[in-house]
């Protein structure tokens, strides 16, 4: 576990190549710039079980979060300008996971992930699921990171949270 969350999932990312430019001898201008690169092809797709979490944070209103709940809807998540953004609803925990992995495939397109992490809220074994369906749709890297949320952050999602943040090459 290194430590990422699903806030800081794509900021880890842009971390670790900064640092992996500094080891490898780069001045402290170009890590930066190599970082703020990463992060422009850095993104994060999350599926969550329930909306009632963004709807105690005030992301969502609590009439939307009721019947969503009433409804099975299960909302799919993103990042956007540094903000976790709600993307879509869509029915059933099955076809969320399907969704995040069909964003993903989308987004990568043809190129290569350069690094990959799975994040998640208590739900690791989920997280590991999610990991292989991907796997099956993309060529993941060997090494994927594996981040739990922190309880800070977890309010904002609830247990049972899981996603995908991956930086593409150029």
């Amino acid at each position: 576990d290194f430590g990422l969350t699903t806030y800081a999932a794509g900021e880890g990312l842009m971390v670790l190549a900064a640092a992996r430019a500094v080891a490898d001898g780069a001045s402290l201008e170009e890590a930066v710039e190599i970082a703020m690169d990463t992060g422009g092809r850095t993104h994060l797709f999350a599926a969550l079980p329930t909306l009632k979490y963004l709807a105690m944070s005030g992301r969502v209103g609590h009439l939307v979060a009721g019947m969503a709940t009433l409804l099975d809807v299960k909302p799919v998540l993103t990042i956007r300008e540094g903000k976790l953004d709600l993307l879509e609803r869509v029915r059933t925990l099955k076809r969320s996971w399907e969704r995040v992995v069909a964003l993903c495939v989308e987004t990568v397109g043809e190129r290569p992930i350069e690094r990959f992490a799975m994040v998640h809220a208590n739900a690791a074994r989920e997280a590991g699921q999610l990991e292989g369906l991907l796997r099956e749709a993309l060529e993941v890297p060997s090494e994927v990171l594996i981040a739990g949320l922190n309880p800070g952050l977890s309010v904002h999602s609830g247990a049972g949270m899981v996603g995908a943040a991956f930086t593409v090459g150029k």
